[in-house]
């Protein structure tokens, strides 16, 4: 989908949407959550979408809000389709959201123009296209706390401690496996640069999303190419079940590197075959923390969320709710710098580029250890944290990696180049130049 069929699709909604109050819900604040608990990527998005909910339905029970204002969140199911997202956001927009979730990385590339335009913040966690990290273009975008450039070059840098030096990565075979969408072929050319200065072979692989049996054939190519490494990328969703199509496949699951999912569910039917599949991440996969307990008595035991008791924690639940706290401080930090308790998208932006989450404020938020400390700025949107490697055992998520940086300075110039191109196709496409910034990144 181009950047002008995204605005077409986008303006039929903006001119029933210009009469409709931006700044509030009626009885506090807004924010969305555009979903996909239907479709080819609901194992993973159900769970996310939950996660996301119940931190905000916590905060509404226990402390009535943010500043005395309860967080409505308007849930909008996309099914994974772009289509239908375009028309939540259309919706939400109408609804006066001062915070959008877009739930994957192909409706966040899709939104891009629109956020901007309307001045609407996007908050897409792990999952975040990679030019979103750059505030002075890309104002009303955020990727906290790592993009996913980010996360695929964590896992380069992990097998590069694992051979014990780059030298090494020299002749292996790496497969990178993702949806066949616009995020899911976004990190390929970025790939293929790592790849040539490494001087590691690449070879790319799009999943499907339909007909049933048409990924596990792409699966069968990858295992053809005999890959050393297979870096499996869920952040624009997967469709199916990746893990028993790896296996049938005869993928030795121990050499997959995974961004964004999948499910536990899958790994457990994959019985002994799933030992040794990898995950990045940037925050843990328990629930041993106060906010957990709070969220279970007064969400889940009190019988205000949609999430199974055993399932209000793991990878994906909790990037949900790590979205939902990056998005609360947002909204927070809004109130505080704008001086009242009604605010509405600009507020919210500059709210979230004055983000500190450090380790006090974890744990102010009953979630020390969570993560990592997280500060957002005027022209870092992301963080470019650090993540680490977790490993199945066969029953649960053990940590085998201290906490590895992005490859930041390999990243760096291919992200100012994707970004100016980015913004040269949208102009082309529109005709109109790209929405300056509110306020120049040297304000204080």
């Amino acid at each position: 989908m181009t950047i002008r069929h995204v605005l077409s699709a986008a303006l039929a909604g903006t001119l029933l949407a210009a009469a409709a109050p931006r700044c509030a819900a009626a009885d506090g604040l807004s924010v969305a959550l555009l979903t996909q608990r239907t479709g080819p990527a609901a194992v993973t998005g159900e769970a996310l979408a939950n996660g996301f909910s119940d931190y905000f339905t916590m905060l509404n029970q226990r402390d009535r809000g943010i500043g005395g204002q309860r967080i409505a969140v308007a849930e909008c199911e996309t099914g994974g389709s772009v289509e239908r997202g375009l028309s939540c956001y259309e919706a939400a927009k109408a609804q006066g959201v001062v915070a959008v979730n877009p739930g994957g990385a192909d409706l966040a590339l899709a939104l891009l123009n629109a956020s901007a335009a309307d001045r609407i913040p996007l908050v897409t966690v792990a999952a975040g296209p990679s030019v979103t990290a750059l505030g002075r273009i890309f104002p009303y975008a955020f990727a906290p706390p790592a993009t996913v450039w980010d996360g695929l070059s964590i896992a380069l840098a992990y097998l590069i401690d694992e051979l014990d030096g780059p030298e090494n990565l020299q002749g292996r075979r790496i497969a990178y496996l993702h949806r066949d969408s616009a995020a899911g072929r976004d990190p390929v050319r970025m790939l293929e640069g790592l790849a040539e200065e490494f001087g590691f072979s690449l070879r790319s692989y799009a999943l499907p999303d339909a007909p049933e049996g048409k990924a596990a054939d792409v699966w069968r190519a990858a295992k053809a190419a005999s890959p050393d490494y297979l870096l499996l990328d869920g952040s624009a969703g997967f469709a199916g079940d990746p893990v028993t199509d790896a296996a049938a496949a005869g993928i030795p699951l121990g050499r997959v590197i995974a961004l964004g999912g999948p499910g536990i569910e899958a790994l457990r039917r994959a019985g002994p075959a799933a030992k040794g599949f990898k995950e990045i991440t940037w925050h843990a996969a328990t629930d041993s923390f106060p906010a957990f307990d709070q969220m279970d008595l007064l969400v889940i035991d009190a019988g205000l969320s949609r999430t199974e008791k055993d399932r209000a924690t793991g990878l994906l639940y909790n990037r949900g709710v790590y979205a939902a706290v990056v998005m609360a401080e947002g909204i927070r930090n809004a109130q505080r710098l704008a001086g009242r308790r009604i605010v509405d998208g600009d507020a919210v932006q500059r709210g979230l580029e004055a983000v500190n989450l450090d380790g006090a404020r974890w744990k102010e938020l009953g979630l020390t250890g969570f993560a990592a400390s997280l500060r957002l700025s005027c022209t870092n949107h992301s963080g470019h944290l650090a993540g680490f490697v977790l490993e199945w055992n066969g029953a649960k998520w053990v940590q085998v990696s201290d906490k590895i940086a992005p490859l930041r300075q390999r990243l760096r110039p291919r992200l100012d180049s994707a970004a100016t191109e980015f913004v040269a196709r949208a102009a082309t496409e529109t005709g109109q130049p790209w929405p300056e910034r509110p306020a120049p990144c040297d304000r204080t």
